[in-house]
């Protein structure tokens, strides 16, 4: 179930960056390496108008992922719950954002809920990986699959397995983010709504599992029978 659950916040994370993409002049929302080389970029060239737009939006990206540092200190909520909300909340933020207006402004709801994101799903079975961006998927897939030719050793297949099925499922979310801008224009966006709702539901449903799983053992350890 965590597989599939990372598996679906893959495709909200392939939609959203997709979106911005789509929207926002290719302005790529998920991840802040182009931001910050702009924000170089437009100091040398006195455009400071731009810089504190950009500087505002790498903030935003550092506050998600130090909130996501912080909120396991003092609250027992898993921050995978917040991590959809945001999601939630930035969809319905941008889609009442105006179409004409500054693109790295209407992109923070995105820049919140994608570091929030990436820090809430970013290590499975003792794999690292991203549910926002592709970079190191790839990465990953490509040395264990070289690493299974070589050797045929079956480690090798499942975590190339795992990261060729990331891929493949923020890819997907990608071709549903741009069919869906092709029908609805800019306000796509809510239909962001369905994937979000789908993990959300995939977390709730992990949580009640898990729970039941640790009272039935207990249970059965009480009455001395074997939990299997």
């Amino acid at each position: 179930m965590e597989r599939k659950l990372y598996y679906a916040m893959a495709f909200t994370g392939g939609f959203m960056g997709a979106y911005a993409i789509l929207n926002r002049c290719d302005i790529f929302g998920n991840a802040q390496t182009a931001n910050m080389i702009y924000i170089v970029m437009n100091i040398v060239g006195r455009n400071m108008f731009d810089v504190i737009c950009r500087l505002g939006g790498l903030l935003i990206y550092m506050s998600g992922i130090a909130f996501t540092v912080l909120w396991p200190k003092f609250s027992k909520v898993s921050v995978r719950y917040i991590a959809v909300a945001v999601d939630m909340a930035a969809i319905i933020i941008l889609g009442f954002m105006p179409e004409h207006m500054n693109n790295v402004i209407a992109l923070y709801p995105i820049f919140l809920a994608a570091s929030i994101q990436w820090n809430s799903f970013n290590e499975i079975s003792g794999y690292n990986c991203s549910t926002i961006f592709s970079t190191n998927n790839l990465r990953q897939f490509t040395v264990a699959a070289t690493e299974y030719i070589y050797s045929r050793e079956s480690k090798y297949a499942h975590k190339a397995g795992f990261y060729g099925g990331l891929l493949i499922c923020y890819h997907l979310g990608v071709l549903f983010s741009y069919v869906s801008h092709k029908e609805f224009g800019m306000k796509c966006i809510w239909v962001g709504i369905i994937p979000v709702v789908i993990a959300a539901a995939m977390i709730i449903y992990e949580d009640f599992y898990m729970e039941y799983k640790t009272i039935h053992r207990q249970i059965n350890k009480a009455q001395g029978w074997k939990y299997l």
